[in-house]
């Protein structure tokens, strides 16, 4: 579903690692947990599985010296041995090591909620240096069961199959120092400094980098022709008039358009904005729809145009329907059978994910895919309906929203909702 995001091939899942350094390739079969952003474990599945996988990856440099490579080493990890020799090569770029052995209690560190530990275990470990990434796999298998042939065979397999970035993209807080060192120097006569998790604030404006960071990583040296534009705009808004940031009704009325919008993002960074709750995590924003961008409608142009947060919403809706009206939407259909299971949107679109708004894009699916179904929306351009008839894809499409929703421009929710006669709800297995 997304050029960048880890997706399910013939091979099994190819799994991208955090701001896209590598990928890896797991096979069919494996229970895969992404627990952290830069933590993955799989393992067989089962309630007590024979082995599990743990990798960890993050970035290095000479102000990370608590994530050196010598902090992951058997003693660090795996304290008081049994024994620890050699163990088996993987043939990845960069210089690797690895090791293998038993160990008898767990570890004491902090490790131990990285890379969980049981007693009397046999283990395997490999640490990758590339570049300024550090990767650490550990392999474990149930207390008192062997380290079989099999299994390192299978291990082995999937870390040769570890492909890096031909260009690797600077971490969040690395990415964000960039972009301030670059608003500094293009703008040096306005006040800049970081501003809450991830953002700057130009003067008495704001601006989110998730979704340039996003943008970033999938071509790290565009950085400044990524940035720069979204810098500008943001410069530009603050040199406007009254009549600019505050356009009468009449002059704007039809350029009003609803968008769906992250609840956890829209209630902090967006408080200010008119917004309406919805499902699925989701909030509802309204935008006046400029030539090349959109801002979003502000309280305080509620007053200015005496009307209410209801009066906003029926006009936004209004326009919705026309838009739709005039650009109908194209499909791409999966066929099981007789019976269409699937479909997802041909381009991308900024209003893709608003349609849904709309009832007759409810019952045009419905009649499509069955009475209920199931809908993804990992980001704003994008959504994928699946019939309530296969309940396996469905559980494939979860995973894959899961992954998207971390991956893609825009995001706005992993969950899943169900459209029926009854609207729109949360999707509860």
């Amino acid at each position: 579903m997304s050029d960048n995001s880890p997706d399910i091939n013939d091979s099994g899942l190819t799994w991208t690692a955090p701001a896209q350094w590598f990928t890896l390739q797991l096979p069919y079969g494996l229970v895969v947990n992404e627990s952290e952003s830069s933590l993955l474990e799989a393992s067989p599945p089962g309630d007590r599985p024979d082995w599990s996988l743990t990798l960890y990856s993050a970035w290095i440099d000479e102000s990370s010296a608590a994530l050196q490579p010598s902090s992951f080493e058997p003693e660090i990890l795996f304290p008081d041995l049994i024994h620890s020799t050699d163990g088996p090569e993987i043939l990845v770029p960069g210089l690797t090591r690895s090791w293998r052995g038993s160990s008898r209690m767990p570890a004491t560190s902090w490790w131990q909620h990285i890379f969980p530990i049981r007693r009397r275990w046999n283990w395997c470990l490999w640490i990758i240096e590339y570049e300024n990434i550090l990767v650490v796999v550990s392999v474990q298998t149930r207390a008192g069961l062997p380290m079989t042939q099999q299994i390192l065979d299978q291990c082995v397999s999937m870390l040769n199959s570890l492909k890096f970035a031909y260009q690797l993209a600077l971490p969040p807080d690395l990415f964000r120092q960039e972009v301030l060192n670059l608003a500094r120097n293009q703008f040096p006569l306005l006040r800049i400094e970081e501003s809450g998790n991830f953002g700057l604030r130009l003067n008495d404006s704001e601006i989110h980098l998730a979704n340039f960071y996003r943008s970033y990583i999938s071509n790290p040296s565009h950085l400044r022709q990524m940035v720069l534009p979204g810098l500008t705009t943001v410069v530009r808004l603050q040199e406007w008039g009254p009549d600019q940031l505050m356009p009468p009704l009449h002059e704007v009325r039809d350029r009003i358009m609803p968008m769906l919008y992250p609840q956890s993002e829209a209630r902090d960074a967006l408080a200010e904005f008119v917004q309406f709750p919805w499902v699925g995590g989701l909030q509802i924003l309204f935008v006046l729809d400029e030539d090349e961008s959109y801002r979003f409608v502000h309280e305080e142009l509620l007053d200015a145009w005496q009307i209410s947060g209801d009066g906003l919403y029926e006009i936004a809706m209004e326009n919705l329907r026309q838009y739709v009206a005039e650009h109908p939407l194209e499909v791409s259909v999966v066929e099981s059978g007789e019976q269409t299971s699937m479909l997802v949107p041909v381009n991308p679109s900024a209003w893709n994910s608003a349609r849904l708004l709309e009832g007759q894009l409810h019952r045009r699916l419905r009649e499509m895919l069955g009475a209920e179904l199931v809908v993804g929306l990992p980001n704003r351009d994008f959504f994928v309906a699946v019939s309530f008839s296969f309940p396996e894809l469905i559980g494939e499409v979860r995973q894959q929203v899961a992954r998207d929703f971390r991956t893609m421009h825009h995001p706005l929710t992993e969950r899943l909702l169900v459209i029926s006669a009854d609207g729109v709800s949360e999707y509860c297995e």
